[in-house]
């Protein structure tokens, strides 16, 4: 019985939802966010194309700034399927987003005290490949631009999770 309640309040609450992407649709977004695992602050860019009414690709390339001399760069595509709460397009949207994603770490040369012995390790890079899954919300301010928050979790050999919050321009 539960079960049919809890499916007769979904099927009423998708009642009112449209798909707000038109197909061809395509914007462009900037924005700023945290990276968890790392526990570093980024800046990103990330764009929109419509494939069709309700489904977008979304590639997106983030830079993060260095932390214990650890500089991130993730590039990544994914799938959004876009459900709108308003008639007329200008309402909020939320959308949930699948994908996969290349996260890489340059480590910068450093020093570090072992057995009380001071070693200096050499710089490197690492480039692992991920599984995304997440979603986020966008709320229009115009026409045109809109603001955005989206979180994000990446399945890799070291799993992070991201949180960004952007303006993006409808073009």
């Amino acid at each position: 019985m539960r079960k049919l309640i809890f499916l007769a309040m979904i099927v009423l609450a998708s009642v009112g939802m449209n798909a707000q992407t038109v197909k061809g649709e395509g914007s462009l977004m900037g924005n700023v966010g945290y990276q968890t695992n790392y526990e570093r602050f980024g800046l990103g860019v990330q764009g929109r194309y419509a494939i069709a009414n309700n489904l977008r690709l979304a590639p997106d390339v983030t830079f993060y700034f260095p932390k214990d001399k650890v500089t991130g760069l993730d590039v990544n595509v994914n799938f959004h399927y876009v459900f709108n709460f308003k008639e007329d397009g200008q309402g909020f949207s939320v959308y949930p987003l699948a994908g996969i994603g290349m996260q890489n770490n340059f480590y910068g040369k450093k020093s570090v005290e072992t057995n009380g012995k001071e070693v200096e390790i050499d710089r490197s890079n690492s480039t692992k490949f991920a599984f995304n899954l997440g979603g986020g919300i966008t709320l229009p301010i115009s026409k045109r631009s809109y603001l955005n928050a989206e979180a994000k979790f990446m399945f890799a050999k070291d799993d992070n999770a991201s949180i960004m919050l952007g303006y993006g321009y409808r073009f």
